[in-house]
């Protein structure tokens, strides 16, 4: 099985990468151990992830600086906020990560919708109105793929994450076009129908 630890400080995080780094994986096709939250990353952790014999993940959550940019202002130093959610940086490093919402834990109106998630990951924008790390953003379609084809591979869900022949066709139908949005209107986006294996199980009409 796949141990998930719950790590957000960036002394925990470090405790994590010091313990499993030199384990020997004993997953095929799935991370062994995988990082959650992973909220402050400083430039070794960065290399010691990349470099891990094990293979370490992370699963974050861009929507906790959008929702609590105060508290993280607050209780952070100077330093560790230039540390806050570096999704750019994995992606750049070539780590395994994955967006998530951590419904229904986050403190906002609408804890599991990803858009507001993908919204946070490529703007740095707050909901308070400031930014976090306004260098650490990502293009829209990479975070997509981070909530899709990487978070399947970080679960082992060989049958779902993308859509090509042999797939399960689970899918949903966005109310527009995702990637000719301008970046403030991102969060705005909905689903207008869900399809699984294929068929319809969801629209909006319904409603």
């Amino acid at each position: 099985m796949q141990v998930a630890v719950h790590a957000m400080g960036d002394a925990a995080i470090q405790r994590v990468i010091d313990v499993c780094q030199d384990l020997d994986p004993w997953l095929e096709g799935q991370p062994s151990v995988r990082i959650e939250y992973t909220s402050l990353l400083s430039n070794s952790m960065l290399k010691e992830l990349k470099g891990a014999k094990i293979g370490l993940a992370v699963s974050t959550q861009p929507i906790f600086f959008f929702a609590e940019e105060d508290s993280y202002r607050q209780f952070l130093s100077a330093d560790q906020l230039k540390m806050a959610y570096r999704i750019k940086s994995l992606d750049k490093e070539n780590i395994l990560f994955s967006l998530s919402s951590d419904a229904p834990c986050t403190p906002w109106a609408e804890p599991d919708s990803p858009f507001y998630g993908i919204y946070a990951a490529v703007t740095r924008h707050t909901a308070a109105g400031g930014f976090i790390n306004e260098d650490e953003g990502i293009p829209v379609v990479r975070a997509i793929l981070a909530y899709t084809r990487d978070a399947a591979k970080m679960g082992g869900f060989v049958n779902n994450g993308i859509l090509t022949p042999g797939k399960d066709a689970d899918f949903v139908i966005l109310d527009r076009d995702i990637f000719s949005q301008k970046a403030e209107d991102l969060a705005k986006v909905k689903p207008a129908s869900t399809w699984i294996g294929g068929e319809k199980v969801w629209s909006q009409e319904k409603k």
